[in-house]
């Protein structure tokens, strides 16, 4: 259905990644008359979260190139000139799915035909067979062992993937959010937060050991509890490092306790509190989480981070989205139509709009002329004159690795929402980061893990080959988790590139995803971005509850003729901003 839109704005968004959906919500929220545009027909560009057989559609639509025009142009006023826009999906490569199971259920011809009857006899009374029966029958198992490793392993084939499509919400950029972080912060103090669902990550795992040939996935000691049970500390080790973890969660109260390590290495700060290589590896590799060469300064910083996100909603520091991080866009998308943002989808824009004095004056989209005051658009959708060079050289690039397994890396009684940071070591260039997500996070079906794989590189089937060897397999006998299907993909990263040097005083460009493990710079940047543009502004002010908002007469005694029977002319005379306002969340 052809509806008309209107062509003047205050502000048009093109993309709907999350930076640029941050900046959309904040500028309908002060009022701001918004268009937000996007050539795909989903939300999240490269921050989506896709079904199964979605990510192939995706994979299969990246070599399509951008929308163009092939209607009329539209006329331009004197010294305007139109530049075409480049493809959006550009920054991706080295892109390769694979699927590790045969293509439809396999039947062995020598088997003979089990009655269903017979069968549903046989598994009743299996389930009937007492505990201690069942453990001789396995060998001797204690019947508190694990369920997942007594039961027996399922084996998969493409076609009942396919039929569970719609169950995965896989990820093109996972990432977890600190309990005290900006994204956390940014949604409470803007009521965001109601538009999504989170859950804890339930532990933290680190790969280590006294030597290469003993090494293995251990549980990182984070909390007072954790580190007073764990068994590969010592109990000389468990009393220092909790008096450096609480001595770093406050160390901004007593800054000249470290006014001396400052700009000095980490590691020499926590050596000087004699540390053990064994406490180092944990405090470096999974809580504090910073490169080898950090200051002092910067380790503490991520350490109080870390400490202060402890407890505020679970036993760990971290959030995830439920139903994929894809899910984090469209709750600001929520925000800004309920304020009147005006959203088209299925939309590509062919040409930006500049005038004599060089600025940005709007777009083309379909043959039709947009004008604007401010244009904010994804890097990678910015004209080749206006794009950053390739080969800037703070520029970067991610490597990415998406695998559905039959089973957890480290099994539990408990499904467990896992993150496992990787060390850059015997045979990893680069800290990998690993996001184990089960059923109960509504990104995939029962019985079934997704795994996440994310670390700076330019190869990413090289870059995480050490690691997945570590973790998986593609062997039936083998009582690692088995990969059903995997997707490796590399990304250009553009969050270290000055972006602000490449636009146009009110053309705007988002970097897009970078490789860290939480949201802090998109958040960054769409403030930025914001300011620029309203630097007068206050960024995204708190949206108030439908039932928060009242009409200018609420409580007042009623008038002649304020009943049901008034007529529609008076109603609106009687109705002031608070009653159109008071409308739009309802509608939502």
């Amino acid at each position: 259905m052809d509806v008309e839109l209107p062509t003047e704005y205050d502000v048009i968004v093109v993309g709907t990644g999350l930076i640029e959906c941050i900046v959309a919500a904040a500028s309908a929220r002060i009022g701001k008359k918004v268009l937000h545009i996007d050539q795909n027909d989903y939300y999240g560009g490269k921050w989506s979260s896709f079904t199964l057989q979605g990510i192939e559609q995706w994979i299969g639509g990246l070599d399509k190139g951008a929308v163009k025009d092939n209607k009329e142009k539209c006329e331009l006023d004197d010294g305007e000139k139109a530049v075409p826009t480049c493809d959006p999906n550009r920054g991706y490569s080295k892109i390769k799915q694979d699927w590790h199971i045969p293509k439809n259920e396999e039947v062995p011809s020598s088997a003979e035909p089990v009655e269903p009857a017979a069968e549903a006899a046989a598994e009743k009374a299996e389930e009937a067979k007492p505990a201690d029966e069942a453990s001789e029958a396995e060998g001797g198992a204690k019947p508190e062992a694990d369920a997942e490793t007594q039961k027996e392993r399922k084996k998969w084939s493409q076609e009942a993937l396919m039929k569970l499509t719609r169950k995965f919400n896989l990820d093109l950029t996972p990432k977890l959010l600190y309990s005290r972080g900006a994204l956390v912060e940014l949604l409470i103090s803007s009521n965001v937060a109601r538009y999504a669902e989170f859950k804890c990550i339930t532990r933290i795992l680190t790969w280590h050991g006294s030597s290469s040939d003993e090494e293995s996935l251990v549980m990182v000691p984070c909390s007072r509890s954790d580190v007073f049970t764990a068994s590969s500390i010592s109990l000389v080790e468990k009393r220092l490092l909790m008096k450096v973890l609480e001595s770093c969660q406050s160390y901004d109260q007593h800054p000249e306790q470290f006014e001396e390590h400052n700009d000095k290495p980490f590691i020499d700060f926590l050596k000087s509190r004699q540390l053990t290589d064994n406490l180092i590896h944990y405090v470096t590799e999974s809580i504090a989480m910073v490169p080898k060469d950090s200051t002092c300064r910067e380790g503490l910083e991520k350490m109080k981070l870390f400490l202060s996100s402890l407890g505020r909603y679970g036993t760990t520091p971290f959030l995830f989205s439920m139903y994929g991080c894809g899910e984090l866009p469209q709750a600001f998308c929520r925000l800004c139509a309920v304020f009147e943002g005006t959203y088209v989808l299925r939309r590509g824009v062919s040409s930006i709009v500049f005038n004599a004095e060089g600025k940005c004056a709007g777009l083309i989209s379909e043959g039709q002329r947009f004008r604007c005051s401010n244009l904010v658009m994804d890097v990678d959708y910015a004209p080749q004159n206006y794009a950053p060079a390739k080969n800037v050289s703070t520029k970067q690039c991610i490597s990415r690795a998406i695998f559905i397994t039959d089973k957890s890396i480290m099994p539990n009684e408990k499904e467990q929402l896992t993150f496992l940071r990787f060390p850059a070591k015997n045979g990893n260039t680069k800290p990998i980061n690993v996001l184990e997500i089960g059923s109960g996070s509504g990104v995939c079906p029962k019985d079934l893990y997704c795994i996440h794989m994310t670390c700076l590189g330019y190869d990413a089937e090289e870059d995480f080959k050490s690691s997945v060897k570590k973790l998986f397999t593609t062997d039936e006998d083998s009582d690692k988790p088995k990969i059903l299907w995997s997707l490796y993909f590399n990304q250009e990263d553009f969050s270290g590139v000055d972006l602000s040097s490449c636009g146009t005083s009110n053309l705007h460009l988002c970097s897009g995803p970078d490789s860290q493990l939480d949201y802090d710079s998109a958040i960054s940047q769409a403030q930025s971005v914001f300011s620029q543009m309203f630097p007068e502004e206050e960024f995204l002010p708190r949206a108030p509850d439908p039932e928060e908002i009242v009409f200018d007469n609420a409580g007042a005694e009623p008038k002649e003729g304020d009943n049901f029977e008034s007529k529609p002319e008076d109603a609106e005379d009687a109705k002031g901003e608070g009653g159109e306002a008071a409308e739009k969340p309802s509608e939502e």
